[in-house]
């Protein structure tokens, strides 16, 4: 007979907070899980995310933060599907979660990543340092995880800044600035924070003429 395994996707499931999430999850060959268990944590250590034993869910043993948040697809474990749906996802849903599944005489995991995302607005800001070159401040706050930034002039090609600072708040979302120096010429910047999951870009643009005046 062929070896059970549990099987994950490849990349992280990726979500914003307040979404539901589905972390994919399930036996190949696709045999039956019903009458198996099946445990999805964070840690071993921990209480479990979701416990299924004996055809029904232990609530009993389950990590409280997840009490009435997370559900097996009942309809597909016929099918070896132990996928998790994931409810309402706050930040601290970020990070990897085990699918195990057990029987008397066999068990397997697979690990999946969860990106748990927050994106945020991006402003742009002349300022001068008093000398006889201005600076350019791209700024975005309430991000998680660390974007990137990157600058670009009016042709599309990257302008060279320095490492962006980056600040954390009380609940734990980063602030990121960025500066570049501006010539006395005309011009057209653009200052792209850039999500390091997919599908996340925030873009400002800031239009330079060719004389300015900085109060």
């Amino acid at each position: 007979s062929e070896v059970l395994q549990v099987v994950g996707p490849a990349a992280p499931v990726v979500v914003s907070p307040g979404e539901d999430a589905v972390l994919p999850c399930y036996l190949s060959p696709r045999e039956s899980v019903e009458d198996l268990e099946i445990r999805w944590f964070r840690e071993i250590s921990r209480p479990p995310v979701c416990l299924y034993q004996y055809r029904k869910y232990n609530s009993d043993r389950q990590d409280p933060a997840y009490r009435g948040r997370v559900e097996l697809f009942s309809n597909e474990l016929s099918r070896g599907n132990v996928s998790l749906t994931l409810r309402n996802i706050t930040r601290s849903d970020h990070g990897q979660y085990t699918c195990m599944v057990l029987s008397d005489l066999w068990e397997d995991d697979t690990v999946i990543d969860l990106s748990v995302r927050v994106l945020s607005a991006v402003s742009v800001s002349l300022l001068s340092p008093g000398g006889d070159q201005a600076q350019l401040l791209c700024r975005s706050e309430g991000w998680f995880p660390q974007p990137a930034v990157i600058w670009t002039d009016r042709d599309g090609n990257e302008v060279t800044s320095q490492p962006p600072t980056v600040d954390r708040n009380s609940q734990g979302l980063l602030s990121v600035s960025s500066y570049i120096p501006v010539k006395q010429e005309f011009n057209i910047f653009s200052c792209l924070v850039r999500s390091t999951q997919p599908k996340a870009d925030w873009e400002s643009q800031l239009y330079i003429p060719s004389e300015y005046r900085v109060e």
